[in-house]
Parts: C-alpha cells; sequence; structure tokens
C-alpha cells in the first residue's frame, strides 16, 4: 500500500510494509541457530538406525568444491543413495549390490593370503553375509588406488548367452589403473567364493546354468571399457559415480552382451559427469538442512527429549528421490 505527501515542489513517498512480510526476530534467530549447529554436526546418511549407514560430518562437503578430490566419505554416500533410488525407483533390487569404497583394499587381502591360512577368506565372506555374487545381475565395486578411482562391475548374465556366466567391466575415466591385475583380483574372488558355496550346498546355484563350473577361469569375460575421459586431474571420483548411475538408468534387468554397444568415449559428455559436483553438494546441503531442522524442532518440543538422535527421516527419501529425478542424468 502506497501513500504519498507532498511538501512545495518535492513529493516523499512512503512505502508500508505489512508486517506479517517481514520475519521475525524469533525466527530469524532460529534460522541462525540452525546454520550454527550444521557448522559442528554429524548425521547418519540415511538414518542411525540403518546397518548401512554412512556418518558425515558438515565438513565433508569442503570435498565438493571445485578442483577437490573426493573423499570416500562422499563416494559412499552417493552410493548408498543410489541404492535407495533403485528401491524408490521400483526396479528389482534384489538384482543389485552395491560394495562401499573399502572392499576392494580387503578384498586383495584375502586373496593373497597363503593358503595355510584358511580361516581368512571365511573372515572376509561377511562383508557379503547372505548375499551370492552369481545370483546377482551387478555388482559394482569402486577401485581407490594411488589416489585414483575406478570402477568395476562384475554382471551374471542373461541365462541365453550361454557362453559366458559372468563379465567383468572395468571403466577408468583416465585409464590409469592397470585392469589386467584388477581382473585377477576378482577372479581370485570369485572363484574362492563359487568354492564355497559349492561346500554348502549339494549342487551349483541353478541361475548360473546347467553345467558345474569345473573351470571357473574360462568362463569368466573380461572388458577394458572405452568411457569418456575426464578433462582434468580431480574429477575421478565424480566419475565413477556417475557411471555408476548412467549404467543403472540405461541396463535391462540382465545383461546382454549386445548391451555392451551403449558404452564408448561419446557415451556421455564429460561436462555432463563433472556438474555431478555441484548437485551432490545441493543434495548434501539438503540433507543436514534438513536432519537439522528436526532435530531442532524435537528439541524445542516440551514433548520431546533433549537427546534426541540426528537422523534423517524416512519421509525425506521422497524429496531426495526428487532431485535425483529432476536433474538432467
Amino acid at each position: 500500500m502506497l501513500s504519498s505527501c507532498f511538501q512545495g515542489q518535492s513529493r516523499l513517498t512512503v512505502v508500508l510494509v505489512d508486517e506479517e512480510d517481514c520475519p521475525s526476530v524469533e525466527a530469524t534467530q532460529k534460522k541462525e541457530q540452525i546454520i550454527e549447529r550444521m557448522m559442528d554436526s554429524k548425521i547418519h546418511y540415511p538414518s542411525r538406525n540403518d546397518p548401512e549407514s554412512i556418518e558425515l560430518c558438515y565438513s565433508d562437503i569442503d570435498c565438493l568444491v571445485p578442483e577437490a578430490f573426493l573423499s570416500s566419505t562422499i563416494m559412499n554416500f552417493y552410493i548408498r543413495y543410489l541404492q535407495r533410488v533403485v528401491s524408490l525407483t521400483g526396479r528389482a533390487t534384489g538384482g543389485y549390490h552395491f560394495f562401499n569404497t573399502y572392499f576392494y583394499k580387503k578384498l586383495k587381502e584375502a586373496v593373497s593370503c597363503k593358503k595355510s591360512e584358511k580361516d581368512s577368506f571365511l573372515k572376509f565372506r561377511r562383508w557379503w553375509k547372505g548375499v551370492n555374487m552369481f545370483q546377482k545381475a551387478y555388482i559394482f565395486l569402486p577401485i581407490h588406488e594411488k589416489q585414483h578411482w575406478s570402477l568395476v562391475i562384475i554382471c551374471n548374465l542373461d541365462k541365453d548367452d550361454e557362453s559366458r556366466q559372468v563379465i567383468l567391466l572395468h571403466l577408468d575415466s583416465l585409464g590409469y589403473h592397470p585392469s589386467s591385475e584388477i581382473f585377477e583380483n576378482i577372479r581370485s574372488f570369485l572363484k574362492e567364493e563359487w568354492k564355497c558355496l559349492s561346500e554348502e550346498v549339494a549342487a551349483p546355484d541353478p541361475s548360473i546354468g546347467d553345467r558345474e563350473w569345473r573351470n571357473l577361469r574360462n568362463k569368466i569375460d573380461e572388458r577394458k571399457i572405452t568411457v569418456p575421459q575426464q578433462k582434468n586431474h580431480y574429477d575421478c571420483g565424480i566419475f565413477v559415480l556417475y557411471f555408476m548411475e548412467r549404467f543403472i538408468e540405461e541396463v535391462p534387468e540382465r545383461l546382454k552382451k549386445k548391451d555392451l554397444a551403449m558404452f564408448g568415449k561419446h557415451w556421455f559428455k564429460p561436462e555432463e559427469a563433472s556438474r555431478m559436483r555441484g548437485r551432490i553438494r545441493e543434495l548434501l546441503l539438503d540433507v543436514f538442512e534438513n536432519a537439522k531442522m528436526e532435530d531442532f524442532s524435537r528439541e524445542s518440543s516440551p514433548a520431546s527429549s533433549a537427546s534426541a538422535a540426528v537422523e534423517c527421516s524416512e519421509d525425506h527419501s521422497d524429496s531426495l528421490h526428487m532431485i535425483w529425478t529432476e536433474c538432467d542424468i
């Protein structure tokens, strides 16, 4: 609402503002308190009660600034996020398995142990307890060595492709990691796991095929995949996460060899992967803001306990899914 008054030749304009349009001192202070708490906070994604939750500090966001290398914490956060997206989009979650960034180091240690150390691999199997590696359509395995990230995807093929049961795909945005060494380690891992499964059941798992795997090595195909290359030295982690995201979007429920045609140096533009850094940062900021607002509300409520745990609500997963689906993928 505007009003005017005149004094001689000059005119004074007075703007009347509705008090309801101005943020109250109390609301401003509350927002400042939330921001201050976020700076020193820790949260668990997706929740503290989740056995595979990722503990995050607000300072973890620092590695998402331009030209920074991604940490294992951020990598594992987004891998865990992709797991939830797979579930929310109605895909067959039983067809996917995601290992975290610490798995490959443990795998190398387990397969390099002396044969006399019989219990070594059995202890290592706790990492995937209850999961049959030969029933999963796709297994994602991030590799971190020599300050570089790359990705292995273990694919159990469609049963129509009888010549091979398993294909190992290695995707590297710099071509820096030695594929042959990585393939050898994973072959050893699969061979030991097959031996353990064979001892647990009377016959091989029928999902692998009718014939027993007497020579596992001959039934594993290996492919060093040509993929778009990063244009700098710091985006390797971003590319690994983008490889996973694009792969999940495009592959069928079970891979066939003809599906490998989707790969190549023109699979996507490198700039598309690099833009993912900003998307993950916005997603993580949203997670922290929602978690702290919920915690602040609980503490402000007379019925709540001051020691309530900080966690992301299950309802928030829907908003996370919305962020992901609205982005250019």
